[in-house]
């Protein structure tokens, strides 16, 4: 069976995680005395309202009833039919602990110090003990194990009741409308030769330093190790070759000050986009298709705002890159959006054809502006202002460009601020201050708080329908594979 820990500091939470491995393969059929675990879950519920009455609880995984020293997202909630036990339910269950160790690491370095204090020293370790203790008490029986799987859910992104009281079907007609407009204006853009677009103050671009990259040969060997589950797993350093070889370049048309790539930031309690610090965000991701888990690689940078002028424009914007390889080491798919979930774009490669799309009011198409350009490096040409991907094309290896430094995504749930830490993300995911005034218009399609800036994992990227950014059966829904 399994159990499992969390991480305090690196290496030591790390071990921990590790160890509930070991104890899910083998010891779980020895649940420890009672006495030894009969003050764990009073401990998570006392941690659990300290975190809350801060108001520094991480909201990126999603928390499962009545395990509360585990976590869920919806890649891993799409197994829980798939692990009956053994092997395949010990590494689906390490990784719900390494999800919930992972949050909690935030949440307790976020806490201000009268907080910390109400918790005591060593709170850390105590909960990674404590989180074993329970796994191997909670998960000794196939009862149990069948429990965790039904309630291994993660909610709609979309609030229902929104959609009953805006209206939805009468309102989704016209918002419907305005999506195939903004459709057709960007087949339009892409229309256009590349040295046709506008360009409103001059073309800056940023790239990440040189560093060492990876042949399709090698792409390929990294991805053919995988766990019990199939998830492609690599070492740091695999993993920094990876993003390396697929990182694009980011050519916008910087006009003003918000038009320049930065890095966030808080100071003295007041988030921004620090521009002096240029900076892309890796994290990584996956999907399912036909049978198989692909690695996907999300490049991810931030802007000071869209200073639009209009219902879309507000504090904050970003674009989320992602490349999704195959298993011969080819990117399959670059999709992109802004990190609001707004503008959700698709570029297949040859190894994939769009699904036959039933068209009508209620369903909003996915979005094809062109097919991926062979090769790399990639080039993004972004637009002032709006931020708009208006053209990916293959770029020249070693153009001129601004260095811009790798940073974990996982460092914006804790920045800096003077002697505490903050996350960029407030409540439901949701970046503070970056509200947009398109959140009163568009508020019945049930997207909560539209046009706001937020965390991976809470992007409804349809306003018509459902669609999520991190739906692991997303790329299978919209495209089918070209049989070579």
């Amino acid at each position: 069976m399994v159990g499992c820990g969390g991480r305090t500091n690196g290496r030591l939470w790390g071990m921990a995680v590790l160890g509930a491995g070991v104890l899910l393969a083998g010891c779980a059929t020895v649940p420890p005395p009672p006495a030894a675990r009969a003050a764990c879950r009073p401990l998570f519920r006392h941690v659990d309202r300290v975190v809350a009455d801060a108001g520094v609880r991480d909201d990126g995984p999603y928390a499962v009833a009545g395990f509360p020293y585990l976590r869920i997202n919806r890649f891993y909630a799409s197994f829980r039919h798939q692990v009956g036990g053994g092997r395949r339910f010990s590494a689906w269950v390490r990784q719900l602990a390494a999800l919930d160790a992972r949050a909690r690491r935030f949440a307790l370095q976020n806490l201000p110090p009268a907080y910390a204090a109400r918790l005591g020293a060593g709170i850390g370790p105590r909960l990674d003990r404590c989180r074993q203790r329970l796994l191997k008490a909670d998960l000794a029986t196939p009862g149990a194990r069948a429990r965790l799987r039904r309630r291994a859910r993660v909610p709609d992104g979309y609030l229902g009741w929104e959609r009953i009281v805006g209206l939805y079907p009468l309102t989704a007609l016209f918002v419907s409308a305005g999506v195939r407009r903004w459709h057709a204006g960007v087949h339009r853009t892409y229309a256009l030769p590349l040295a046709a677009l506008p360009v409103r103050g001059r073309l800056q671009r940023w790239a990440p330093p040189a560093s060492h990259t990876l042949d399709r040969a090698q792409v390929r060997a990294l991805l053919s190790h995988v766990d019990a589950l199939g998830i492609p797993r690599l070492s740091p350093a695999g993993l920094d070759h990876l993003f390396a070889t697929f990182a694009p370049a980011w050519e916008v048309d910087v006009a003003d000050g918000d038009d320049r790539i930065g890095t966030p930031a808080w100071r003295h309690g007041r988030l921004v986009i620090d521009t002096g610090r240029p900076a892309v965000f890796r994290k990584l991701s996956y999907t399912r298709f036909d049978g198989r888990v692909l690695l996907q690689l999300n490049y991810i940078v931030w802007f000071p705002a869209r200073n639009s002028h209009d219902i879309y424009g507000g504090r904050f914007d970003g674009i989320d890159w992602r490349v999704t390889l195959g298993p011969d080491g080819e990117p399959w798919l670059y999709d992109a959006m802004h990190n609001c979930g707004c503008y959700h774009e698709f570029f297949p490669s040859r190894h994939l054809r769009l699904r036959p799309w039933a068209r009508g009011p209620y369903a909003e198409p996915p979005l094809v502006p062109e097919a991926a350009p062979g090769g790399e490096p990639v080039v993004l040409r972004i637009a002032h202002q709006t931020h708009y991907i208006q053209r990916i094309y293959r770029g020249r290896a070693g153009a001129p460009a601004k260095p811009m430094a790798w940073r974990r995504y996982d460092a914006l749930l804790a920045l800096p601020d003077g002697a505490r830490h903050r996350s960029m993300f407030g409540a439901h995911g949701i970046v503070p201050g970056s509200e947009r005034p398109e959140r009163f218009l568009l508020w019945p399609s049930g997207v909560r708080s539209p046009g706001a800036m937020r965390q991976w994992g809470h992007h409804d990227t349809a306003f018509v329908g459902h669609r999520h950014f991190d739906d692991p059966y997303l790329l299978q829904s919209l495209f089918a594979r070209v049989k070579p």
